[in-house]
């Protein structure tokens, strides 16, 4: 009864003010769970997430910077561990999809493009060949001919 009353007057003690705590909640949705990787540290349930919860509040009840903290777990698990990659990192991330993206549209309106135009090419071609009666009658005429010659 004693140590339950010791552990909850210690938990008081050390609970957060209100600036540390939305500063946690920031950093908590800035940094990646390191077992899998799929959501961040705020909402993820696993052993390893609530371990840097813990880290994350001691080392901002303790008065380490926000770049500090990100840094401190940058070092130790790498780029990955951002929920939102900074940087030159960030940049490409995020860039080169966007531009993958965006050239395989142009590509796709340079093909409706082009096989509109060769259409467009085709009929005025086909509709370029004339249609004179002495053209139509000279290979009626041939048609006879051949027709009678058993060919």
């Amino acid at each position: 009864m004693i140590l339950s009353i010791v552990v909850v007057g210690a938990l008081m003690m050390s609970s957060p003010t209100t600036d540390q705590a939305k500063r946690i909640e920031r950093l908590e949705n800035k940094l990646m769970a390191p077992c899998c990787y799929s959501q961040n540290i705020h909402d993820h349930m696993s052993q390893e997430a609530a371990e840097m919860r813990d880290e994350v509040m001691e080392m901002v009840e303790a008065g380490e910077s926000e770049q500090d903290i990100i840094t401190y777990y940058r070092t130790k698990y790498g780029e990955r561990i951002l929920a939102m990659p900074d940087g030159k990192t960030g940049e490409v991330a995020y860039t080169v999809p966007v531009t993958i993206a965006l050239l395989a549209l142009l590509a796709l309106f340079a093909a409706i493009f082009h096989s509109a135009r060769n259409r467009n090419q085709n009929a005025r071609f086909n509709n370029a060949i004339p249609h004179k009666p002495e053209l139509e009658e000279r290979i009626a005429k041939i048609r006879r001919e051949l027709g009678d010659r058993g060919l």
